[in-house]
């Protein structure tokens, strides 16, 4: 299938009527949906749920932003830093190579994970990626780290490094 100039395209449910406005798009999803399968997303988590889950330790929460916004805008509590761009290879690797490189442990595939970014965006694309890499409990916290601030959420903020970019 070639959509957009892509190769392939991924299609989450919800995304079909926004791409079914015009009769040949129309005739294409179907086309392309043929033979496919779906994927169902975990439920999104809130603010109310995701502190709770804090509280009792029941939740790994991964902040997908730069480190740089972390120590500039802050960050939820006790959340670990992994940057969307390393991501990817960063979940390949063995445990011992992670947890050196990135300061705490690998989750396993079954840990109950929270992603979050800024506003909630680049939390989805963590999503697909870790769902992707075999992670079963992976879910997204919407509005993530500004619904967090304006919901009155605590705010920590990642300490500074120096003669070191970004």
């Amino acid at each position: 299938m070639r959509w957009v100039g892509r190769t392939m395209v991924l299609m989450l449910r919800g995304a079909r009527p926004l791409m079914a406005t015009s009769p040949s798009t129309r005739v294409m999803c179907r086309q392309s949906l043929q033979g496919y399968s779906t994927i169902s997303l975990p439920p999104d988590i809130s603010f109310d749920e995701l502190k709770d889950k804090m509280a009792n330790k029941e939740v790994t929460v991964i902040d997908v932003r730069m480190p740089k916004e972390l120590r500039e805008d802050g960050m939820i509590p006790e959340s670990k830093n992994l940057a969307l761009p390393w991501l990817g290879p960063a979940i390949l690797q063995p445990e011992t190579d992670f947890a050196s490189q990135l300061g705490f442990n690998k989750p396993g595939l079954d840990e109950p994970i929270v992603v979050s970014c800024l506003a909630g965006v680049r939390a989805r694309t963590a999503q697909l990626a870790l769902m992707a890499a075999g992670y079963a409990n992976v879910r997204v916290y919407v509005g993530s780290f500004e619904d967090w601030i304006q919901q009155g959420g605590k705010v920590d903020f990642l300490p500074p490094k120096e003669k070191q970019e970004d």
